[in-house]
């Protein structure tokens, strides 16, 4: 029987990671919401910024700042449309 060393301090070239996401919110997470009828995810944070992302991919797909806090985020069934809550309004906004 042979017995082989393994380095677990440095990885070889041959290892590769699979990561799951990209980027990542830089403050808490006040949303967040699942498509039913695409592998989408909508997330909204206190860094002021709303997320989609596909995690059939493993991507992050969409990026949009505003001026404001976002509180709060629903898919439309279709998956065309999101709905994000901010303090003093709510706004519809179709997804590309």
């Amino acid at each position: 029987m042979r017995c082989t060393k393994v380095n677990l301090e440095r990885p070889g070239d041959e290892t590769r990671y699979n990561f799951l996401v990209y980027s990542f919110h830089s403050r808490s997470i006040k949303g967040l919401d699942v498509c039913i009828k695409k592998q989408l995810i909508a997330t909204c944070s206190e860094d002021k910024t709303v997320r989609i992302w596909n995690y059939n991919d493993r991507k992050l797909d969409i990026v949009e700042t505003y001026q404001d806090q976002a509180h709060s985020i629903a898919f439309h069934p279709s998956g065309f449309h999101v709905v994000v809550g901010f303090a003093d309004r709510v706004r519809m906004m179709n997804v590309f």
